[in-house]
Order: structure tokens, then C-alpha cells, then sequence
């Protein structure tokens, strides 16, 4: 039979009945093209035979669809309306439709279960596919109570309630699946599947454990959900709240700015604030790539090396502060970093920049750092350490400055802003070519491998630039060689710095120890016939040229001798910081300069 376009109803029986005919004898086959069946008891009645539903509208009934024992309904792809079915023996897994080539329509049709209790569902079995029955599964929650702390985990269950489901289904908390772990067979925790957790369908009602680990702080929902047969078969939802965590601090104290000299030892100290993470337990001190420079001290104040992948800490019973000391392999400035971690997972780290180079000493008077920058590593740009070089001053206002580092000075003029004084030129020593930066109120260059002196000279600040610095006539009594020309001059008057310029005069030292180095290096650094060492002046290596200048200058007498007659050897003493006359400089040079040519 096939029905087209017919409006059937029955208002306490079936619309339409499909049994057997002529006494039992005949199944019917019905094809129902079209057709609106509404206001039955049942819509359509499958008592025994077949139908065929290609497209038809139900409304109220009190089952669109009713199946027999056994029976099942052929449903095509046309059809795109809402149908409830009704059962005679309803039961988990129960087919409801034909089976059909896999093409998926099926899990489209609009179905709805009439028997209480069950959903309908979606199945495929050898590239087939079907509707069925899918009985409904109680799910709670439990032990969601109370306030959680983020990033610690959370016990709690999910209790599966349900009577004889065969099979199993797949337990997921959606998006909350990544947080989330269950306990296995042997109570230990492990990650949640991606895509949710089988269970176990088949008893009255199973409990399942968990912990959850939330990441964000706030009000937040838990969902778990049931599915088996591609449909949502029971479902529960918790709320909770989730309190911010404050993370662990680390912090290294003792290496502000520091400035190490090679082969030398610096320590310092690495504080630990485990704040919410002191329940995470034991975790690890850890300096990177520099824990082999650097060694810790234990219980009995003795230091020893750093283990390899870090110091281990309680972090429930953190020990402040941790003492360290580092002893830098390379020159140049670093940054230390110190982390505090459980194997990869870093909870805190605090850095800090130090310097390490052997550290030539710069005296400056009257003048002032305006940079100080040392060159990048593999070809990085420079790196400005002016601050910690400038924190790092020692006692005597000296510098500690690595050799290589571009170094920019300037004459100091708020010093002079009120005294009627201004720039002149530098006093310098240490440097290769003076003559090169004397006149140069401001100017850089490149720390070398000795101590460097520059001390800034005043004039009056009446005196105009492009004047000669007149100091009253300077009387020269013998003959002098200039640039090959001998001029021969009694009681000639000259200016200073006119003087200085005919004498072919590098520049004016102000103190002895600057006249004696320049008038040394003129000579080409001869070395002086006395090993002894004058005690004004410094002993270190980087000392020692200043000693060969002045114990040269005196044994030639070109300084004068300041110490009383008969003062030991071995007690002269240099005073090297006692200023002397531009007059003094001229004849010093003037000496020095027959002493080339007669040598």
C-alpha cells in the first residue's frame, strides 16, 4: 500500500496500522510518500510487515511511531520531520530503524524516545548504520565543595548511576579534560583522555575518582557528561570556585651592579618566597649554564660545588636566605639567573648583571663619566655598564674599568659654574697618544690594559681661547734644538704657551708624576739604573711605569729632589702629586731634550 497526501487521525487508536492480513496469513507493506497523521493514540502502528517512511508530519499524538516486538521502521533520507517513538519491549540498544548503508543520514533524523527513561541513539556495525534505544545514565558530582586553590589539585567523584546498560560509554568533561586526572586500577593518577573516559555501564552504579588542577582563578563550572551511541545519555554540572594563587619568588641578593675581577670570588645570596607552592615540595635552586662557576654552602658553612641540575630545596621548609659564590670564568658583562624549578616547570626566577674583567684602574679629577660600554657578544651591540661602573667606585673615587670598554669623559663645569674658572686642557697619562684629547673638553677612548690618569686644568674664564696663556716672561739660558734649527737665545722673554709650542712641547702636565711620564715616554721608556721603588707611589704592576718614569727623571735630575739631605735610599720619596710650574715643565723638557741629543 502506499499513502500520498493523506491527513489521517484516530483519536483513541492508530492513525495507521500495519499487521498481518487474511487471518495472519500476510504481512502488509506499507510506503508512506506524504501525508499528516495527527491526534492517535499512535501515529503510525508496526504490528508486523514493513513500512517504508519517506516523508510525512506528525502532531499530537501520544506516539508518532509505534514498534512492535522486534519490529523496526524503514526511515529514508527524505524525511526531515520530528517523530517520537514508542516501544513495545524498550531496552538498552533496542535497533529502532532498518539498517542502511553507511551515509550518515540517519544520525540526522529527528527522533525522540516516547519510553521513559531511554534517548535515542546512533550506531554503526560493519559500514552500517542505525537508530536504537540508549538507556539514560544518573551522573552526580561529589566533593566539589569549598573554595580550590589554583594550580592545586582537587579530589573529587562522579557517581554512575544506571540499571543493566550492556557495553560502555565515555565519560568527558569537555573542555575541563586537560585539567582533569582519574585514578586507575592501582590508585595511581593519569592523565584524563583527550576525548573523555570509558566506562563501565553494565552494573547498577559504579563510582569513578578524580582531581582537578585549575589553571585560572574564579567562579567556574564543572560538566561531566555520559555518551554512549553518539548521544549525551546523562549529564551533571558543579560549580566552584577557584581562589588566585601567589606564585613563588626568587630573589638574588649581593650582586647589584657588581664588579668582579677575573680569577676573583663574589658571594651573594638567593632568597626563596614559596608563598602558595610551599605544598609542591621539593624543587631546585638552579643558576643554568653558570652552575659550574658557582658553589653553594652547606650545613657546616664550608662551600661546595654546585650539583649539576641545581641545589635541592624544601619548598615547605625553605631555609633563608641560600649562600652562594661565583667565580666567573669569562670577562666581560654577564647576567646571572637564578630559577627556582620541579623539573622543566620554572616556578620563579630573578636576574642580575655583573661585571667581570681585570679591571684597570681611572683616576679622573675634575672631570666626569658620561658612558661606559663594552663591545656585545658574537657581534651584538655595545652594552652600556656607565651605572656599574659609576656604583662600583673605590674609596679614592678611582674606577674600575675593563680594558676594551669605550669610555667617555667631560670636563666637570657644574664643579666650576661659580668660580670664574673654565676648561684649559687634561693632564693625562696612560694613554698612548695624550696630544690626541688634551684640548678636548669632552672625548672618548678605549680603556688599554694599564691604569689611565686625566686630570682636567682650569684657566680664568676672562682669558679668550685663541689668547696665548701669558705667565709672565720666562728667561731660557742656554741653546735649544727645535725641529733641527738651533736657536740660541740669552734672557729671552716668551709666553708660556708659546714657549711650549716652539719647544715642540706635547702639552703641560700639572703634577710630577704627569711631567715624569711624559718626559719618559719622550725618551722612548728607558728603564731607570735603581731597581728601588719609591713608597708614594703605587706597587702594582699596573704601577710600574710611573715607578720607572720618576726614579729615570730624578737619577737625570730633570724633577727636582724634594726629600732632606740625607734621607735613605730606600725612604725617598717621589711626591708625585705636587703640582708644578708650566715654568718648571719648559725647563724639565729642555733638559730631557739635550739629554737626547747627547746620548
Amino acid at each position: 500500500m502506499h499513502i500520498a497526501n493523506a491527513t489521517v487521525d484516530a483519536k483513541n487508536g492508530s492513525a495507521l496500522k500495519n499487521q498481518y492480513l487474511s487471518g495472519g496469513k500476510y504481512s502488509a507493506s506499507t510506503e508512506i510518500i506524504s501525508g499528516t497523521f495527527k491526534d492517535s493514540a499512535k501515529g503510525i502502528d508496526l504490528q508486523s510487515g514493513s513500512v517504508v517512511l519517506k516523508d510525512a508530519e506528525f502532531s499530537g499524538n501520544r506516539a508518532d511511531i509505534y514498534l512492535n516486538t522486534g519490529k523496526q521502521i524503514t526511515i529514508e533520507k527524505t524525511f526531515n520531520h520530528n517523530a517520537t517513538v514508542d516501544c513495545a519491549d524498550p531496552k538498552d540498544g533496542r535497533q529502532l530503524t532498518t539498517s542502511t548503508a553507511g551515509t550518515e543520514y540517519q544520525k540526522n533524523l529527528n527522533l525522540t524516545s516516547a519510553n521513559a527513561g531511554y534517548l535515542v541513539g546512533y550506531k554503526t556495525e560493519d559500514g552500517k548504520e542505525y537508530r536504537c534505544f540508549s538507556k539514560k545514565v544518573g551522573v552526580t558530582i561529589n566533593g566539589l565543595d569549598g573554595e580550590i586553590k589554583a594550580e592545586d589539585p582537587a579530589e573529587f567523584t562522579v557517581t554512575l548511576t544506571h540499571e543493566n546498560s550492556p557495553g560502555t560509554g565515555i565519560l568527558t568533561f569537555g573542555d575541563k579534560n586537560s585539567e582533569i586526572e582519574y585514578k586507575d586500577e592501582h590508585g595511581a593518577y593519569q592523565p584524563m583522555p583527550k576525548d573523555g573516559r570509558e566506562v563501565d555501564l553494565s552494573g547498577d552504579k559504579n563510582d569513578y575518582a578524580f582531581r582537578i588542577t585549575p589553571k585560572d582563578a574564579g567562579k567556574q563550572t564543572l560538566t561531566a557528561a555520559v555518551v554512549r551511541d553518539a548521544v549525551e545519555v546523562g549529564t551533571d554540572s558543579k560549580d566552584y570556585t577557584v581562589a588566585g594563587r601567589v606564585h613563588t619568588t626568587v630573589t638574588i641578593e649581593g650582586l647589584e651592579n657588581a664588579v668582579i675581577k677575573e680569577g676573583e670570588s663574589k658571594d651573594f645570596t638567593v632568597k626563596v618566597d614559596p608563598k602558595d607552592d610551599a605544598k609542591l615540595g621539593e624543587a631546585f635552586i638552579d643558576f643554568g649554564d653558570k652552575n659550574s662557576e658557582i658553589e653553594y654552602q652547606d650545613k657546616t658553612g664550608a662551600y661546595q660545588p654546585m650539583p649539576e641540575g641545581g641545589l635541592p630545596i624544601d619548598l615547605g621548609d625553605v631555609k633563608e636566605p641560600y649562600a652562594f659564590r661565583i667565580t666567573p670564568k669569562e670577562t666581560g658583562k654577564q647576567t646571572l639567573t637564578a630559577a627556582v624549578k620541579q623539573g622543566e616547570n620554572e616556578l620563579a626566577k630573578d636576574e642580575k648583571d655583573l661585571v667581570v674583567s681585570e679591571m684597570p684602574i681611572l683616576t679622573l679629577k675634575d672631570g666626569v663619566i658620561t658612558s661606559v660600554t663594552v663591545p656585545g657578544k658574537n657581534g651584538a651591540d655595545p652594552e652600556d655598564i656607565t651605572e656599574i661602573v659609576k656604583k662600583n667606585a673605590n674609596e679614592d673615587g678611582s674606577f674600575n674599568v675593563p680594558e676594551g670598554a669605550t669610555v667617555s669623559v667631560a670636563f666637570d663645569k657644574d664643579a666650576f659654574a661659580d668660580s670664574g674658572l673654565k676648561f684649559g686642557h687634561w693632564d693625562i697619562t696612560g694613554l698612548d697618544d695624550p696630544n690626541a684629547y688634551q684640548d678636548k673638553e669632552s672625548f672618548a677612548f678605549e680603556m688599554p690594559a694599564k691604569a689611565v690618569t686625566l686630570k682636567a686644568m682650569t684657566q680664568d674664564a676672562s682669558i679668550e681661547d685663541d689668547e696665548p696663556d701669558i705667565v709672565g716672561p720666562i728667561v731660557i739660558g742656554t741653546t735649544v734644538v727645535v725641529g733641527g734649527a738651533v736657536l740660541g737665545y740669552q734672557a729671552y722673554s716668551l709666553g708660556a704657551e708659546f714657549a711650549g709650542k716652539l719647544m715642540a712641547l706635547p702639552y703641560f702636565p700639572s703634577n710630577r708624576s704627569a711631567l715624569a711620564m711624559m718626559l719618559w715616554e719622550d725618551a722612548g721608556k728607558p728603564m731607570p739604573e735603581s731597581e728601588l721603588l719609591y713608597p708614594d707611589v703605587g706597587q702594582e704592576e699596573r704601577d710600574m711605569d710611573l715607578q720607572h718614569a720618576a726614579r729615570w727623571a730624578m737619577e737625570n735630575e730633570l724633577i727636582p729632589d724634594l726629600n732632606d739631605e740625607g734621607t735613605a735610599p730606600e725612604e725617598m720619596k717621589f711626591y708625585p702629586d705636587n703640582a708644578v710650574s708650566k715654568i718648571d715643565v719648559l725647563n724639565a723638557w729642555q733638559k730631557a731634550q739635550e739629554l737626547k741629543q747627547n746620548a
